[in-house]
This record gives C-alpha cells, sequence and structure tokens, in this order.
C-alpha cells in the first residue's frame, strides 16, 4: 500500500488555522485549557494572545456563570458535536462587558481508539445580523400598532359618522311629518283651485320622496349600528309582491309594470324588509329606464326558496360597475345617469336586508340594453 509523508508541520497547520475567517479555537484536557485560538477569537474575547496555555474560565473570567465552559467539558467528556445560531453570549468588547450573538461549533476531534483528546471550537459573531432582525422587528411591530390605530380611529370615525346619520335623520323627520301633515288637512278641504289641487299633490309626492330617502339614511345607521332586527313572520310572497306592484303602478303611472308569479308559497322573513327590497328594485328599474317601457317582476319557487326578479328595458350597467353595484353609497357614473337623483343606498340596504335573511342578491345587465336583478330568499332561513 502506497504511503504519503507528513506534508504540513504543525506550525504550518497552526499557520493555515490563523488564516481561517471564522474565530478559531483548540482546548485540551478536562480543565479546557486554550491549546491555540486565532486572532479573530481572541478579539471575540476581548484579550490578547497571552491567554494562551491558560484554562478558558482563568483567561476569559466573564464566561463564569454562563454555560459555555461546561458545555465544552460535556462535549471532551461524550465526544458529541455541539452547535448552535445566533446564541447569546456575555464579553469584553471596547473595554466593557457587552452582549454579542455567536452561531458555534464545539466539535470533538478523537485519536484512533475514538477518544476525545481536544476541541475544536468554530465561531462567528452574527451580532449585527441580530440587531438588524431586532430592527426590521420593532418596525413591523411599530406599523402593526400603527394600523391597529388606525383601524381603531376608523372604527370611532364610523361609529360618529353613523351617530350623525342617525341624529340628523331624526331631525329630519319631525319637520317633514308636520309639512305632510299640512298638506294632507289642506288636501282635506275642497279646493276649487285646480292649480292649488295639483300643487299640493306634487309637494305631497316629494315629501314622499323626501321622507324616503330620511328613512333610508336612518336604515343605513341603523343597519351598521347592529340595531336593525328582523320582525319574522309567515307571509305569501306573491300576494306582497301583487300588491306592492298595484301601489307603484299609481306612483309611476308612466311605465308598465307587471307581475308574473310562479307558484305561491309561503315564507318566513321580514315582510316590510323584504317589501322595502322589491319597491327599491322596481323603483331602480323605472328610474333607469324609458318612460312606456315595460318592467317585468317574476317569481319562482325552488325546493326551499323563492326567486325574484326585477327585469328593465333600461339603460343598462356597463362591466366595471357590476362588481360595486352594491356597495354603500356607491352610484354608476355616467352621462346617462347625471340626471337622475339618488345616494347609492338603495341597493346597498336591499343587499343587507337579503344578506340578513340568509338569501343572495345580484344582478346580470347589458350595457344600453337593460338589466335583472335577482335575489334568492329561503322559505325558512
Amino acid at each position: 500500500m502506497e504511503s504519503y509523508s507528513k506534508v504540513l508541520s504543525n506550525d504550518q497547520l497552526l499557520e493555515v488555522l490563523f488564516l481561517s475567517k471564522d474565530a478559531t479555537a483548540i482546548y485540551t484536557s478536562e480543565q479546557i485549557v486554550i491549546e491555540m485560538a486565532n486572532d479573530a477569537m481572541i478579539s471575540f474575547w476581548g484579550k490578547d494572545r497571552s491567554i494562551i496555555g491558560k484554562r478558558l474560565e482563568d483567561a476569559v473570567p466573564e464566561l463564569k456563570g454562563q454555560p459555555f465552559i461546561n458545555m465544552l467539558k460535556n462535549v471532551l467528556l461524550t465526544g458529541i458535536t455541539d452547535s448552535g445560531d445566533a446564541i447569546p453570549a456575555e464579553t469584553m468588547r471596547d473595554g466593557k462587558l457587552q452582549t454579542a450573538y455567536y452561531t458555534y461549533e464545539y466539535r470533538a476531534i478523537k485519536d484512533d481508539s475514538g477518544m476525545p483528546y481536544c476541541i475544536l471550537h468554530t465561531a462567528s459573531d452574527v451580532t449585527d445580523i441580530m440587531k438588524a432582525k431586532k430592527a426590521i422587528k420593532e418596525t413591523e411591530l411599530q406599523r402593526e400598532a400603527l394600523d391597529q390605530e388606525q383601524i381603531l380611529i376608523g372604527i370611532k370615525e364610523e361609529q360618529q359618522k353613523n351617530d350623525f346619520i342617525s341624529m340628523v335623520s331624526h331631525e329630519l323627520k319631525t319637520p317633514l311629518t308636520s309639512i305632510s301633515a299640512y298638506v294632507q288637512l289642506m288636501q282635506s278641504r275642497s279646493l276649487t283651485d285646480a292649480f292649488i289641487a295639483n300643487t299640493l299633490a306634487k309637494v305631497q309626492k316629494q315629501i314622499r320622496k323626501m321622507s324616503t330617502l330620511i328613512s333610508s339614511f336612518l336604515n343605513v345607521s341603523r343597519l351598521e349600528s347592529g340595531e336593525i332586527q328582523l320582525n319574522l313572520s309567515y307571509f305569501d310572497l306573491n300576494k306582497l309582491i301583487h300588491d306592492l306592484v298595484e301601489d307603484l303602478s299609481l306612483v309611476y303611472p308612466t311605465n308598465q309594470i307587471d307581475f308574473k308569479g310562479g307558484d305561491s308559497k309561503l315564507i318566513y322573513a321580514d315582510k316590510d324588509k323584504i317589501g322595502s327590497v322589491i319597491s327599491n328594485l322596481i323603483s331602480n328599474a323605472v328610474k333607469y329606464s324609458d318612460q312606456n317601457s315595460t318592467v317585468l317582476i317574476q317569481s319562482a319557487s325552488r325546493e326551499n326558496e323563492m326567486n325574484v326578479s326585477v327585469t328593465d328595458h333600461g339603460i343598462g350597467i356597463q362591466a366595471h360597475d357590476l362588481e360595486k353595484i352594491f356597495d354603500r353609497f356607491y352610484r354608476v357614473e355616467s352621462h346617462k345617469t347625471k340626471t337622475i337623483s339618488g345616494f347609492g343606498i338603495g341597493l346597498y340596504l336591499s343587499a343587507e336586508i337579503i344578506n340578513l335573511h340568509n338569501g343572495k342578491i345580484w344582478v346580470e345587465s347589458k350595457y344600453g340594453e337593460g338589466s335583472t336583478f335577482h335575489f334568492d330568499i329561503p322559505l325558512v332561513p
């Protein structure tokens, strides 16, 4: 078998270790004597080369009370390598005791019989990395705290806004009710002047319109404050739609409002609120349609639910508006809608009412040709 002569002397081996970028030290004996340490390791300890040949606990007394010397003794005893990442250690830096972070490895060097006779200690200073990570973490925590604060501010502002809407709505309803009463009182008298009678009828119509808007704002405030409660009862949905169509045909005489009902079924829901949803969908259909056009309401019963649809042949809705149409205060903006009044509340309230009934509401539309609004509502929510 071919043999090779020794290539490196002990001095050359030590020179190689000294050139290592990692801090390196070699310990011998159960007392953990520093047999060798390169400049990087000595710098970590904050010492000079006079410590070579001394016991580690004497050479670096700051390590007393820290676990490292016992860890080294255990490696020499068992022969099992010990390593760690970003471990804090108290060492001398700039003449004072400071905490630094190191990755380390204590590797037992064994003889031919497998017995450990020394320990090779390598280490890297990762203090700057740990400080950077800590700074990033603190920044993230500060950002999270700021985000949380903004959320709380938003919630407070939203509540203040809802409270303001509620207060204003209540304040407006009182004088409006009085005005309506005076108009009704005048209408109850025998009026010979046709102009006055016609004017009072128009005033009463505008009062109803204003009252509906105020009620919508009030309902938004109640809804978002969690104050809206469902008053559930059994009722015939088809009969409700039929009655609403009769009433709204008088309100909107310029349009044909038709109803085609499927099988009649009782549903367990809030009659007034479902009625307001249907009324709103019909009113919207008329509002965004030409005069003399037809609005068709249909109902269909399924196994566990009823479907209602309202179809118009009006201006339709563009694709980019469809996904936002049920958002609060969202209004379709185009040259065709500039003259149409509204605050973008009706569809939002309708969607929320259907959601409260565990139902579903959606719209299908072709721009320039018309729209169909649908909602499904369970027979029993």
